[in-house]
């Protein structure tokens, strides 16, 4: 758009400078023509009257045809003071004075035996709104004085009859200066749009995206980078999903020596439930196996059920918090919450805030889980009444707990990847809150 601006912008200045001066030499051109040809016409009158050899009908029919083929006013003063032709401007000056010239030997009084008379060179002056012309013709029979005007507006027609032209010729090229503007922006600015969607796709998790090479040497440039850049991310995740994999399997080796081991002691309800961890444990490493060897979801792919979740979750927690003589509480909505995340990921997160509660506040501490749905986010608050999380320990590595601080950093990173965030509050009443803001899939970036 600036392009076609700047172009269009620069072509009509071009185009008023030029046409300022090519008006004023229209404008003279056209007046000295107009004078000219009334010259003419007046002179053709003066050469027809020196001949002396008519009489005043024939004198006025010739005067009237020349007023009908010519856009020029003639009038004609016959000796006598006879007045032909058309009407002039009121405010004409008189007919000068002058002398009649006697006839020369041959009765021509022009002395060159043609039988002529004298015809004098035009006298153009101003006049109003137009010029006057006037021309003398002396014969025997006398002195006529033929007069020419030429108004203004005949010229002002004709230079804008001319303008008119010139107006339509500088249209046109300032809309060729248009289109040509428009047809190189196009060409400039279309492979940016197309890199701006490549790089738009490749932040929406489109991996396969990748940038058109063309247009002029630097978009090509920036696009060869931008797909070297998701080459690399591409590279860098698949690097990462197999590293979590290999791990995963690495760990497979000793859970099922724990497996065995548990299995091997006398059924009881703590070796029950040493199994049901063991099997949790199993199906979380399956878990994390199953999403590195899936490609990488964009966020308008991932969405779950909240309640759904809250509820297994807090039912999985609950025998052994009551084992600890906790008092357990949970708030759901009477409907599903949609959020932007997998279902894994948000029971990971949630499992990392119980697993807190449990592991760092005293036995008997009762917590609370609570699931609010908002129009245009949930919140997903972990509720208890220990000694509080020390600021910043939402960072990995940063719990003063004993922990490495990976299991807030875990929630944090699963809001965070629905556009949400975690936030780490300690109410009035003494109860501290790990709340999730999660955002709901239209929502989520």
């Amino acid at each position: 758009m600036r392009i076609l601006a700047l172009s269009t912008g620069l072509t009509a200045v071009v185009l008023i400078l030029f046409a300022v001066p090519l008006a004023i030499a229209l404008k003279q051109s056209a007046t000295d023509r107009a004078i000219r040809e009334s010259e003419y016409v007046a002179q053709g009158v003066a050469d027809y009257l020196s001949t002396g050899s008519y009489t005043q009908v024939q004198a006025e029919g010739f005067v009237a045809r020349v007023n009908k083929r010519s856009s020029t006013k003639v009038a004609v003063l016959l000796p006598g003071g006879i007045t032909l032709g058309a009407s002039l401007p009121k405010d004409a000056p008189t007919v000068p004075a002058g002398e009649r010239q006697e006839p020369d030997g041959d009765g021509d009084g022009g002395g060159d035996h043609d039988d002529l008379g004298v015809v004098t060179p035009p006298k153009t002056s101003r006049l109003g709104d137009g010029w006057l012309i006037d021309v003398q013709a002396t014969s025997r029979t006398g002195r006529a004085v033929v007069r020419a005007f030429v108004g203004e507006n005949l010229i002002h027609h004709e230079v804008t009859e001319r303008l008119t032209w010139v107006g339509g010729g500088a249209m046109a090229l300032l809309a060729l200066s248009a289109a040509g503007a428009e047809l190189v922006s196009r060409r400039l600015t279309r492979p940016l749009v197309a890199t701006a969607a490549t790089a738009s796709a490749l932040s929406a998790g489109d991996l396969d995206a990748r940038a058109p090479m063309g247009g002029a040497r630097e978009i090509s440039q920036v696009s060869s980078s931008l797909n070297q850049l998701a080459d690399r991310i591409e590279d860098l995740l698949a690097s990462e999903r197999e590293t979590i994999a290999d791990l995963s399997h690495r760990l497979r080796t000793p859970m099922t020596a724990i497996r065995l081991d548990v299995e091997a002691l006398p059924d009881s309800d703590k070796s029950r439930e040493l199994a049901r961890h063991v099997a949790q444990l199993e199906r979380t490493l399956t878990t994390v196996i199953s999403n590195a060897r899936l490609p990488q979801q964009g966020p308008g792919q991932r969405r779950c059920d909240a309640t759904l979740v809250v509820r297994d979750r807090v039912g999985f927690w609950t025998p052994l918090a009551e084992d600890q003589g906790r008092v357990v509480s949970v708030g759901l909505p009477d409907h599903g919450v949609d959020v932007g995340c997998t279902a894994d990921d948000l029971g990971a997160a949630l499992d990392a805030l119980l697993e807190n509660v449990i592991a760092h506040t005293p036995e008997g501490t009762a917590m609370r889980v609570d699931l609010t749905d908002g129009s245009d986010q949930a919140l997903l608050d972990v509720i208890d009444h220990g000694a509080g999380i020390p600021l910043g320990a939402s960072h990995r590595g940063r719990s003063d707990r004993g922990s490495t601080g990976l299991g807030l950093d875990i929630a944090r990173s699963c809001a965070e990847s629905t556009g949400g965030s975690l936030e780490i509050l300690r109410h009035a009443d003494g109860s501290n809150v790990a709340r999730m803001n999660l955002q709901h899939p239209h929502r989520g970036i």
